[in-house]
């Protein structure tokens, strides 16, 4: 065994091998001076540590204290070795930095991540500190992992907010590797954490209302089930396969029930951009429909959530260039999305009546496939002109919204979808792009956004990109007739299909003014949501892991509360 100690940025070897009691020696000797105590188990190791805990650290003027030591079960002595660690490397308590320390006291010892929480003063206001609590707690438990692979258990202290610490508990731990070989095996369920078991010891009696480490476990799995959907490769994951997970996830709760169409229902609907977009692929449509009665029977449908379910699009004769075309398995992450948002709803109990549909399909290219300039007629009755087979998911979207808004007439509508290249261009993997023409709608969206720490964007919707849609053969084109706008002409062409017509631009006439569509309260209030950029992380850093990202389930949940709270007028 090596006792090693951190120097300017390296580690360097303190002694040869030691023993179990050598090793605590120097623990006690050089506690003050050490500035972080890890032991790599070459030979003569003793058991290793199986428990870990992470606890947080704010500065007082010049000094730092622990937050929540004592509940987090600390001795004074452990405390103050641990605190002489954290002086050791200079340590400021930055937020959202990890220091791991050991710390013993007699026959008690721990293997501590000692996470930044800023100031003293900023930490016990826990209003707005969701993100630095929920950085905080991902970046210690993932060191605490990484640096001692025999961890099973990791409790987390006392922190100021419970709900953010669960969800960066769990949303650090996922891991998708269920495919690689494993002692000889394999599993289809590719999604899991790293089989390390994470407790709060605030959790006892924290209830499950907002801001409990309870439901923060609920949030972090349903964005962790959206994570499973959008990464598992698409032979595993065909619109069949995908229907039958939400069935088995969704069974059994109390208010919701699931129903699964196939391409006869699909017929009778009068879906023709669905029935356009599956053409070209062996696997048959489904259309799934999962609604959840939480609020009073009478009080009709609150909230509508609408998510694209393209389990792998080529872009059909349109076709994809092949640099990213791995990252199509996850262009269901609209309906990834939404299925996780209303299985997290229907476990809180939210007091809202919501409906979740997914349209799903392949867009894939055969003898049967959709071509450039076909027409089709989708459910709302007008014709569409395609003139881009990889334009496919407005174009069954449409449908969803048609049906859902005639169906259950929702007093809200938001659509999700990894729709556009051109949302990815302008906000990156940052932002979600949200067009709505309604203020009132945009302050929910944007209030449930600044809670859940998802950040979001406000874009424009215009009459002169409904304009663009005009074909010269049909009633709409499915893209803009200018390189130009891509993101907004899409929104454009969805609102053709939520609104009144008799409210929509005449696409055929030519109108003296063009006007901005940001004042609309009509019902059903509708807003569209571009996830083309968050649908993907591009680098492990806090909670969030590389791959695709679940992203943002959290913020549709944190929607529903507030509508549940606070309908809209």
């Amino acid at each position: 065994m090596q006792l090693l100690s951190k120097t300017s940025g390296a580690f360097r070897v303190l002694g040869g091998a030691v023993s179990a009691r050598q090793r605590h020696a120097l623990m006690a000797q050089q506690g003050n001076r050490c500035a972080s105590l890890l032991f790599s188990t070459k030979r003569d190791a003793p058991s290793p540590i199986k428990h870990g805990l992470v606890v947080g650290i704010v500065s007082v003027s010049d000094t730092h204290e622990l937050y929540g030591a004592e509940a987090a079960g600390l001795t004074a002595a452990q405390q103050q070795q641990i605190v002489r660690q954290v002086h050791a490397v200079g340590s400021k308590a930055r937020e959202g930095s990890v220091q791991v320390v050991y710390a013993r006291d007699g026959d008690d010892e721990k293997y501590v991540a000692v996470v930044g929480l800023g100031s003293k003063e900023d930490a016990h206001n826990a209003s707005g500190r969701g993100e630095v609590v929920r950085t905080a707690v991902a970046n210690g438990v993932r060191q605490l992992c990484a640096q001692n692979t025999a961890l099973r258990n990791v409790t987390v202290g006392p922190m100021p907010c419970h709900q953010a610490s669960a969800e960066g508990a769990k949303l650090a731990l996922y891991k998708f590797d269920g495919f690689k070989t494993k002692n000889g095996s394999s599993s289809s369920d590719g999604g899991k954490d790293e089989g390390v078991a994470v407790t709060h010891l605030a959790s006892q009696g924290s209830g499950s209302g907002a801001g409990s480490w309870d439901t923060g476990v609920v949030y972090a799995e349903a964005q962790n089930l959206a994570r499973d959907l959008m990464n598992t490769p698409a032979n595993f994951m065909t619109p069949t396969i995908f229907a039958d997970r939400v069935r088995e996830e969704l069974a059994g709760i109390d208010g919701v029930s699931v129903s699964v169409y196939d391409k006869a229902w699909t017929e009778a609907q009068r879906m023709g951009g669905l029935l356009a977009v599956s053409r070209g692929s062996d696997e048959p449509l489904r259309f799934v429909e999962v609604v959840y009665s939480g609020g009073d029977a009478g009080s009709g449908v609150e909230l509508a959530l609408v998510g694209k379910g393209v389990t792998y699009d080529t872009g059909g004769y349109s076709l994809k260039p092949s640099r990213y075309m791995d990252m199509m398995k996850g262009d269901m992450g609209g309906g990834a999305t939404v299925v996780s948002a209303i299985r997290a709803i229907a476990q809180l109990r939210l007091p809202i009546n919501v409906v979740a549909t997914v349209p799903l399909c392949e867009n894939m290219v055969n003898g049967s496939a959709t071509k450039v300039s076909d027409v089709y007629t989708p459910r709302a009755g007008m014709t569409v002109e395609v003139m881009n087979t990889d334009a496919e998911g407005r174009i069954i979207l449409a449908d969803a919204l048609n049906y859902t808004i005639e169906t259950h007439q929702p007093r809200t509508i938001v659509d999700v979808a990894t729709l556009t290249g051109a949302m990815v261009v302008a906000l990156g993997e940052v932002y979600t792009g949200v067009f709505t023409p309604s203020p009132r709608l945009w302050g929910a969206i944007e209030q449930a956004s600044s809670t859940s720490d998802e950040p979001v964007w406000r874009m424009p919707l215009h009459d002169r990109w409904d304009a663009m849609l005009r074909s010269p053969v049909a009633d709409l084109s499915n893209i803009g007739n200018k390189a130009e706008a891509g993101a907004c002409t899409a929104a454009a062409f969805l609102r053709q299909f939520v609104v009144d017509r008799s409210r929509t631009l005449p696409l055929a006439e030519k109108p003296t003014v063009l006007r901005a569509q940001n004042n609309d309260e009509s019902l059903p209030r509708w807003a569209h949501m571009d996830i083309a950029g968050p649908m993907e992380a591009s680098a492990s850093t806090g909670y969030h892991q590389k791959g695709l990202s679940g992203r943002p389930t959290r913020m549709l949940v944190d929607l529903a509360r507030i509508l549940a709270t606070d309908p809209l007028p």
